[in-house]
């Protein structure tokens, strides 16, 4: 969910503006980042740049652009990207400026002059940042890698951070990602020469799974699949957009009779077909757990196919991961992974020596390191000092670094947080706790009849979800009567109150005590009072 504002006295520029995604089923289909701070000086924002176009870093544009209406720069595929997601949420881009970024061109954006920097990762078009700023040039590398084989060739421009920082670098702003990989690096065209072996190798159908967004892999495969002869398919949304898109901005130049429709897939000789999957992660309902599952309505495989996963495991994804290849090796499918075959993917975030590499080229005063945890960003940080850099600050969501005369020094927070979102709409803290409780420890609803004095008319009425066995019952299940006559008990004391707001109180404690006392757990619990 990269967001980062660089302020200087006679304006803003905001850096990326993306999303990140739950970790938990509540309810909930995007985060996006809190924008108070630039709503509350919305008339010194100048514009936004982006870096490239992973979600995390353009995604949540909509979201920005309906409170501040400014310009947008980036690279085409990026733009791309981001005018996609207006248009899913009913916006129409052509009531936006965009300005499609070049590498090596100065553009001025307010009082700060931007110029795009090539780099390689792991998407076409992705750039770093050099910012001319009153303090200095500020370097945001985006996320990069120094890869010496890309598949589309276009190498990171070395030569210019270097002429940067033999010029002076203020400060660098560096992807902190891998800063714990201490091993060499596999070039993409390297995963292309793996890919190719696996394929010829595989005698049924090939379903590669892979990040959708990975557009030289794309690449890739589209001319390992017309030397091969074998056709594609593509089964995902996010890869048929992708697709498209790359093919509209020039990434792509695949033949139109290299893609059949999803719906031929099964009409196809096993051995000329390759498929490619999303959902790497396991994600619910994506391409690959479908396939996984035989609940696919296009195709089902057969044993001697084989799926290749040309991804890593985000971590907290190792066991829907593991399972879901569990599901393939069940129907006979061979499965080839980087546990099998570890140049079947490579990262596009650099491996240390790369940090150290980018570091060394800059040569910047002041180093602030980003896209970590607490404990990548130390680590990136302690590299940089090692490198010589003696003013390196760890900064998290919320802080504020400023540059002065007398350096760079940490100045207060500003707010910051992230909004929940379902389908454009937000959704509270008071909702998503509700609905954690919920999953906790489940819900129960009591209804009370009670005659003019407050005494019960007759027995509680209780009902549950989600809270013990044979709940679903009727209104009169077995499991929830101890619930009841634990509430009529304590309401037929002669000291019990009588007004309505103190008897539903009394009855909720009651029941929820009574629930503790069996299951540990407390529910959620509403009650009505019914007086006749």
């Amino acid at each position: 969910m990269n967001c980062l504002a660089l302020e200087q006295a006679d304006g803003i520029i905001v850096i990326d503006c993306g999303i990140t995604f739950p970790h938990e089923e509540i309810g909930v289909d995007i985060y996006h980042p809190e924008f108070t701070y630039l709503e509350a000086r919305r008339e010194r924002v100048a514009g936004v740049f982006l870096t490239h176009g992973h979600e995390d870093h353009v995604g949540a544009l909509p979201y920005l652009l309906t409170k501040l209406k400014v310009p947008v720069w980036g690279p085409p595929h990026a733009l791309a990207v981001a005018k996609h997601r207006l248009i899913e949420r009913g916006l129409d881009p052509k009531n936006f400026q965009f300005i499609t970024s070049t590498p090596r061109v100065r553009y001025a954006v307010g009082p700060f002059e931007v110029e795009p920097i090539r780099v390689t990762h792991s998407i076409t078009d992705a750039t770093a940042l050099a910012v001319q700023t009153q303090a200095g040039v500020v370097v945001h590398t985006g996320d990069f890698r120094l890869d010496p084989a890309p598949a589309d060739s276009e190498l990171t421009d070395e030569a210019r951070f270097a002429e940067l920082g033999a010029a002076e670098v203020r400060l660098l702003l560096s992807d902190s990602t891998n800063v714990d990989a201490t091993s060499s690096h596999t070039s993409e065209t390297a995963v292309g020469l793996t890919l190719e072996r696996l394929v010829r190798q595989a005698k049924g159908r090939v379903v590669v799974g892979m990040f959708a967004s990975n557009v030289q892999r794309l690449r890739l495969l589209g001319e390992l699949a017309g030397r091969i002869g074998r056709k594609i398919v593509l089964m995902g949304k996010s890869l048929e957009l992708q697709v498209a898109w790359s093919h509209e901005i020039g990434r792509l130049a695949w033949p139109s009779d290299l893609v059949l429709p999803r719906d031929q897939a099964a009409d196809v000789a096993r051995e000329d077909l390759l498929l490619l999957a999303g959902g790497t992660q396991a994600e619910h309902g994506s391409g690959l757990t479908r396939l996984a599952a035989r609940e696919h309505p296009a195709l089902e495989l057969d044993a001697g196919d084989t799926v290749i996963l040309s991804s890593r495991i985000i971590p907290g994804n190792d066991r829907p991961v593991y399972e879901m290849m569990a599901g393939f090796l069940r129907q006979g499918v061979a499965v080839k992974s980087w546990i099998t075959d570890p140049e079947v993917h490579t990262s596009g975030h650099a491996h240390r020596h790369e940090q150290a590499r980018m570091i060394e080229l800059t040569r910047p005063r002041a180093f602030i390191p980003l896209h970590g945890t607490r404990h990548h960003l130390e680590r990136h940080a302690e590299l940089a000092r090692e490198r010589g850099v003696s003013e390196a600050l760890v900064l998290e969501n919320g802080e504020v670094a400023r540059i002065d005369q007398e350096g760079i020094h940490r100045a207060g927070r500003v707010a910051a947080g992230r909004v929940a979102t379902w389908n454009g709409l937000t959704i509270t803290d008071g909702v998503l706790k509700n609905r954690r409780a919920l999953a906790r420890s489940g819900a129960l609803s009591l209804s009370l009849v009670v005659d003019r004095k407050g005494r019960l008319a007759g027995p509680p009425v209780v009902r549950a979800r989600g809270v013990l066995e044979g709940e679903a019952e009727g209104d009169d299940a077995p499991a929830l009567r101890f619930i009841a006559l634990e509430i009529a008990r304590a309401l037929d004391a002669p000291d019990a109150p009588r007004d309505d707001g103190t008897l539903a109180e009394m009855a909720r404690l009651v029941a929820r005590r009574a629930v503790e006392a069996r299951t540990g757990r407390k529910p959620l619990c509403w009650v009505s009072v019914i007086r006749i």
